[in-house]
């Protein structure tokens, strides 16, 4: 039996607030941070985010987030606001693993893993509107970098001093699934000693612009005088970054670092599907079961889902189907969480549920966040955590959180 992979730190910037108990309190809390956003929000604040937002409606925006608190590099000036997000929780993780210690030849052993979506979007569309518009000399030297997909892991890894592996990753809706699993892969192939592993993806008028002209925009979230103002979506934006920091059990205990959850599974696998489509439910629910298997070919028992749902109706019934899946398999009851309504919908999401799963084991107790679950709404203690990554293209990456005395 391979050894286990233990999660020993956190970071969030999220719409749920920024830092451990600050997220944790308005999870528990059933507090979403899905807002409409005032001339006096703190997101909007001089040197918060050096892009201006686009007008939008009601959307999952990172609230009680101050670079500088957390951001010490010199780069900071210079960074776009993905990169802000993904510097600030990764390194909280770090320093969350109790890291402080780890001397040069340790932190050439670290490697860092970010998963994203799409990247520095409002930063690279401006960019390139320049470019187009009055040819290569309106382009900036300076701001280059920032456009290229590893740049947020680049700044991440100068900030926190790592020279092991550096990687991003890309894979939709499951970017953040994909990142822990190539996070575990670095681990079990001896390339690195502790890894940062994250996702992230930002607020930008691309993606808001796409999901209003394909009307899948919820009502509220279509921004005001909008001619394409459409009823029928359902789909709230958002935007966000979380951390982990991974290890092996031994490697932990050889730090003396208390580990909050290990991670059970995390494997990638697909199934035929439209261009830009998801696999059929009951198809992609029977996979992700088979490939958290044990290797006996029996999927393993849980006791919690945190779901992918985004308010695309084809995500949303993978959801349904793997519920109805796993309700018929066992005799536990599953604790089921729409995270998009605490956080709207993002790429790089699922490394926040991945993380928040951690939590949950490490503190004993899961809330149900979706009304129509048959479970009462009251916290559980949970056992076994699903993250379901399931991504257009057929991609399905799911990752399972157990504790780590399991």
């Amino acid at each position: 039996m391979s050894e286990p992979i233990v999660v020993t730190g956190l970071g969030f910037v999220t719409p749920l607030g920024t830092g451990i108990e600050e997220v944790w309190s308005a999870f528990t809390e059933h507090r979403s941070g899905v807002r409409l956003l005032g001339e006096d929000d703190p997101r909007t604040a001089r040197g918060v985010d050096p892009n201006p937002l686009p007008p939008s409606g009601r959307a999952g925006l990172v609230r009680g987030f101050q670079p500088r608190d957390h951001v010490k590099s010199p780069h900071l000036r210079r960074m776009d606001w993905f990169s802000r997000m993904v510097v600030a929780a990764t390194a909280q993780a770090f320093s969350d693993a109790a890291t402080s210690d780890l001397d040069d030849e340790a932190r050439s052993r670290c490697a860092i893993v970010i998963g994203s979506r799409f990247g520095n979007q409002r930063e690279t569309s401006r960019y390139l509107e320049r470019v187009i518009r009055a040819g290569p000399c309106a382009g900036q030297p300076l701001l280059f970098p920032n456009l290229v997909l590893n740049a947020a892991a680049g700044y991440a890894a100068i900030e926190l001093g790592l020279r092991g592996p550096n990687l991003t990753v890309s894979e939709h809706e499951a970017s953040g699934e994909a990142a822990v699993a190539n996070a575990m892969d670095l681990l079990r192939g001896g390339l690195a000693d502790l890894v940062v592993v994250g996702g992230a993806d930002e607020f930008g008028e691309v993606y808001l612009d796409a999901l209003r002209e394909r009307r899948l925009l919820d009502p509220e979230s279509v921004p005001p005088g909008s001619p394409r103002r459409s009823t029928r979506g359902t789909m709230v934006p958002g935007e966000g970054a979380a951390a982990l920091v991974l290890e092996t059990a031994s490697h932990a205990r050889a730090r003396g670092r208390a580990p909050y959850a290990a991670v059970a599974c995390a494997r990638s696998g697909a199934l035929p599907a439209a261009p830009y489509g998801f696999p059929e439910p009951t198809a992609a629910a029977e996979r992700l079961l088979a490939l958290t298997g044990n290797g006996s070919g029996a999927p393993l028992q849980v006791a919690g889902l945190i779901g992918g749902a985004s308010g695309a109706a084809p995500r949303d019934a993978i959801d349904g189907a793997l519920l109805e899946a796993l309700r018929a398999r066992q005799a536990e009851p599953v604790t089921y969480v729409r995270l998009d309504r605490l956080v709207g919908e993002w790429g790089g999401r699922g490394a926040l549920a991945v993380a928040l799963a951690s939590l949950a084991i490490a503190r004993g107790n899961l809330p149900a966040l979706d009304p129509g679950s048959p479970e009462a709404a009251a916290a559980i203690a949970p056992g076994r955590i699903l993250v379901p990554g399931a991504a257009r293209g057929g991609v399905l990456v799911p990752v399972v959180v157990e504790s780590a005395a399991n």
